[in-house]
């Protein structure tokens, strides 16, 4: 079971890659010839994606909505070169080593505050922001901790994903979860860690390493 996942998971890494190469090369206006191969790439990425997710095969339906949709996303040169979404993750501890962590509304799960990357902020802004909309609390950034491929770290996206984790340091404001996105946040050790933890806690070895100075920054 475990190595039809894996292959599931890396055709459905191709799948993202073939669609990427078709639309990139549609943003940038193919002469005729060249724009029938990129259409035809886009089909065809489109009915592998249908049958990976299909149950008995081909679902011709899915495909030609896939096909469509993609078709749709295609932007005219430069904006239209497809790359990964970026996400930000805030690290932060008080002076008792303990983690923020909130638990997310969409998931009931536990993880430190996060969000995509949005168009006019740097990744520290966002951060920021992040913490102080999510929990009401101030931040300032410090140190990069690393930038994970969320391919390689089995993130559950249907699209590539990069995320950038900043630690930050805690400077103010008053612990308030935001009512739609949190639950519930607060400060935990190492030791008394809440459940359920996102991705199954995969983050938190390289977390707390980090803090204590025992793991220097990731890029992966």
């Amino acid at each position: 079971m475990v190595e039809l996942v894996d292959i599931t998971s890396k055709l459905a890494t191709w799948v993202d890659a073939l669609r990427a190469v078709a639309q990139t090369g549609l943003a940038f206006d193919p002469h005729t010839y060249d724009r029938e191969r990129y259409e035809e790439l886009l089909k065809l990425a489109a009915e592998m994606a249908a049958t990976i997710n299909g149950r008995t095969g081909l679902d011709p339906v899915l495909a030609a909505e896939l096909e469509s949709h993609w078709k749709a996303d295609v932007r005219a040169g430069v904006p239209g070169y497809v790359t990964p979404k970026v996400g930000v993750g805030a690290i932060v501890f008080n002076e008792r080593d303990e983690l923020l962590l909130i638990q997310r509304s969409d998931s009931g799960s536990w993880l430190y505050p996060t969000g995509w990357l949005d168009v006019g902020y740097t990744p520290g802004e966002t951060a920021v922001k992040e913490v102080e909309e999510e929990t009401g609390l101030l931040v300032e950034p410090e140190r990069l901790m690393g930038v994970y491929d969320g391919r390689r770290r089995r993130y559950p996206m249907h699209f590539h994903m990069i995320s950038v984790m900043i630690c930050c340091r805690l400077v103010g404001g008053v612990l308030s979860p935001h009512p739609l996105e949190v639950m519930e946040a607060g400060f935990f050790s190492f030791e008394r860690l809440p459940q359920p933890l996102h991705l199954g806690g995969s983050w938190v070895q390289d977390v707390f390493r980090f803090h204590r100075g025992q793991q220097e920054p990731v890029f992966e």
